[in-house]
């Protein structure tokens, strides 16, 4: 570069001159970013970064600059590098800012105590209405004021009436025509004898009691009055009548109720409700009578809630021997309820006793009827009650504090190892317990969710634009179909053939029958990126299927559909099929072969139900010959069996088994064979076998228990020598 020459001639002034440029050409200089020795030095290792806002964790690009929705400066996303989509890692130091803390989930009974509040009142079932059984005019009423207490047989009004002077008068003449009568033929004696009875049943009729008729009968006159005696004891809730007062035939006088019984009714919330069920004991306390407790038995929920006051009532019958109890009181009661699993109430009480389906307070040792209407009782298991806690599978309880609700979805976040990492997981939750919630889906016992700080976490997640809990499906793109690896795509592929199935017939089997396929997927070959989808969206299906279960007894289609978007969702990000697909067509040779081993199984299961152990394990040898595979050392095992509780023993995993062989080959259209589920068997665990018909005959208790078990599902094969099945079911 050429300098002036006015410059080279004042060193001052050159000096003015290069200095400036000397510092913009030093800050240009080393402003440059370092070269990588892998592209030459000529290349920005920022180029590499992802960059996006702080605020929008939504934008993603692939250099620095501005948002575009709010001007602020972009930022480098931190790829924390963890296994989930789900996954979020913090320091230590990260974790003691944050204050984060951790539970166990544990899994023990569900205890609570419902407490309600309600008010005594009259036993429906104990008001008589006293009539009058003749028209005429009251001439004295013994029981002149609403209160009264009065014992059974008391009288309480005399009415007079022409109308008794007839059938008095039929009474007399018939009396006195059979004493005549003494001595004359058989058939005279005969005639008279039945009138006489058909004029003491027109007075019985009238209310007359057996004494004043005998009086009447030794009569020599009719009276024209009639005394009315009360039928029951209790208490006059209505006087309907006053003296002197004419009625006509049926019209109601007083009314009586019998206070050795009361209803306490109460109000419970929705959410009180899985804790109640029918027979249960409630305990409660009236101001009148402080310091003593009352007990009785629910007898009755309301099936339906109050759209305005959102609630159901629930009534209890309650014992009242000493009247201790007046109708209006209010009471307070509680409802010391513990919960399994399975949603059944524990009663440690009620263990081998037998319950009214009608009148809860009527409970004994064994079977019978029961003393008020006549029904025959049943087994306290039968009514929703676990007597036998040691039995009952106990339920997962988590803190409260550590799930994260919003609408239908409830999120938890789980430890990792030993690691501060932690995964949020989508789990399906039950009923409250005070500060803890019962988890039916989603968490294994012994993992370690946060209790504290889960928030936080959550928050995290959404900054970096993950999965969170206000949006599910962030930074997670649908993939087109069969972008899924081969291996995952293989073992999906009977899930849209058994949504086909759902659809056509939603039941209990069949969700199980999804749920044990997608709990069988191999993930070992899937690469990291396909494992975190699988484990998203396996885990949302398995808790969509969970409550899908619960939902078919009363809603089986909105059932299926809840499973059906499900699995549409899972498949369109993972690129797999999800439309419902009917089973291929059905090998021939396979259909032959499941038909002559059933043909030759039902007899077996025939001779176990007529507890003919000869015939069952001649059958047996037969059933050796028809089936291969993994069903050949089943039959022998049922053939060999000592006896017939070994041989039935036996017959579980044999029926087990030939059960799955036909589901799995998806056989159509060949007719029905039905899966009947005895839940009873072996000690209440349950046991199915197959029928060639809707009829039960239970081969695992004989005649001992032969009606005993439900079908269950319906089956594609059908023995060619089964009779056509009958159009009813016979449970």
């Amino acid at each position: 570069m050429k300098i002036p020459a006015f410059l080279t001639r004042s060193p001052r002034k050159l000096l003015v001159f290069l200095l400036p440029l000397g510092l913009f050409l030093a800050g240009w200089w080393f402003g440059l970013p370092p070269s990588s020795p892998d592209d030459g030095g000529d290349a920005s290792a920022a180029s590499d970064e992802t960059w996006t806002c702080s605020m929008h964790p939504q934008i993603r690009q692939p250099n620095p600059g501005l948002c575009p929705i709010c001007n602020m400066d972009l930022i480098p996303l931190q790829d924390d590098g963890g296994g989930g989509l789900r996954e979020v890692s913090v320091t230590a130091e990260a974790a003691a800012l944050l204050d984060l803390r951790i539970a166990p989930v544990v899994r023990e009974t569900a205890a609570a105590d419902i407490e309600l509040f309600g008010r005594i009142d009259y036993d429906e079932r104990r008001i008589s209405t006293i009539t009058s059984r003749v028209a005429g005019r009251l001439d004295r009423l013994f029981v002149d004021f609403t209160g009264a207490r009065v014992r059974k047989g008391d009288h309480l009004a005399e009415i007079y009436s022409p109308d008794l002077l007839v059938a008095q008068r039929e009474l007399i003449e018939a009396s006195r025509a059979s004493r005549a009568a003494q001595g004359a033929s058989d058939a005279v004696l005969d005639t008279r004898r039945r009138l006489l009875e058909a004029a003491r049943e027109k007075l019985r009729l009238l209310q007359f009691t057996e004494e004043q008729i005998l009086r009447i009968e030794n009569a020599a006159e009719p009276t024209d009055h009639l005394t009315l005696y009360a039928p029951q004891a209790g208490i006059v809730t209505e006087k309907l009548a006053n003296e002197g007062q004419y009625v006509k035939t049926g019209d109601p006088l007083f009314r009586v109720a019998d206070l050795s019984t009361v209803w306490l009714k109460l109000e419970a919330y929705e959410a009180d409700l899985p804790w109640l069920r029918y027979a249960q004991d409630v305990e409660f306390t009236v101001d009148a009578v402080p310091g003593r407790d009352f007990h009785g038995r629910i007898a009755f929920i309301d099936p339906e809630i109050d759209p305005m006051r959102r609630v159901a009532r629930v009534r209890v019958n309650v014992p009242n021997d000493d009247r201790a109890l007046k109708p209006g009181m209010f009471a307070k009661a509680v409802v010391h309820s513990a919960m399994t699993a399975n949603g059944r109430v524990l009663d440690p009480s009620l263990k081998g006793k037998w319950i009214s389906p009608m009148h809860p307070e009527i409970v004994k040792d064994g079977p019978g009827q029961c003393d008020i209407c006549g029904m025959d009782l049943v087994p306290a298991d039968e009514l929703g009650l676990i007597p036998e806690p040691d039995k009952a599978p106990q339920p997962l309880l988590i803190p409260a504090s550590a799930v994260l609700r919003t609408g239908e979805r409830a999120i938890v976040y789980v430890r990792i190892d030993d690691t501060p990492t932690f995964e949020g997981r989508e789990v399906v939750l039950g009923p409250r317990i005070d500060d803890r919630f019962i988890v039916e889906a989603g968490l294994e016992e012994g993992e370690l969710v946060v209790s504290r700080g889960a928030f936080k976490l959550d928050s995290e997640l959404q900054i970096k634009a993950k999965p969170s809990m206000m949006n599910p499906d962030a930074g997670i793109d649908e993939r087109p179909a069969g972008a899924a690896p081969g291996d995952l795509a293989g073992q999906w592929a009977a899930i849209p053939r058994l949504l086909h199935r759902l659809i056509e017939d939603p039941s209990a089997a069949r969700i199980g029958a999804i749920e044990q396929h997608l709990r069988g997927v191999d993930t070992e070959w899937l690469q990291p990126d396909e494992l975190k989808l699988w484990k998203e969206f396996s885990r949302r299906l398995l808790n969509d299927l969970a409550i899908a279960r619960d939902e078919l007894d009363t809603t089986p289609q909105a059932a299926a559909r809840r499973v059906a978007r499900s699995i549409e969702q899972a498949g369109r990000h993972l690129g797999l099929p999800y439309q419902p697909q009917s089973p291929p067509p059905a090998d021939p040779a396979k259909v032959a072969r499941l038909r002559e081993a059933l043909d030759a199984y039902l007899p077996v299961a025939a001779a176990l139900a007529g507890d003919d152990d000869p015939a069952a394990q001649a059958a047996a040898r037969k059933l050796e010959d028809a089936v291969d595979g993994e069903l050949e050392p089943l039959a022998r095992a049922v053939a060999g069996a000592a006896d017939i509780e070994a041989r039935r023993a036996a017959f579980q995993p044999l029926s087990d088994a030939l059960i799955e062989r036909i589901r799995e080959h998806g056989i159509d259209a060949l007719g029905s064979a039905y899966v009947v589920h005895c839940p009873m068997a072996f000690g209440n665990t349950g046991a199915d076998w197959l029928s060639a018909e809707p009829k039960i005959l239970n081969p695992y208790f004989g005649d001992a228990m032969l009606t005993c078990g439900t079908i269950s599902d319906t089956l594609s094969v059908e023995s060619p020598s089964a009779a056509p099945p009958p159009k009813s079911t016979d449970h």
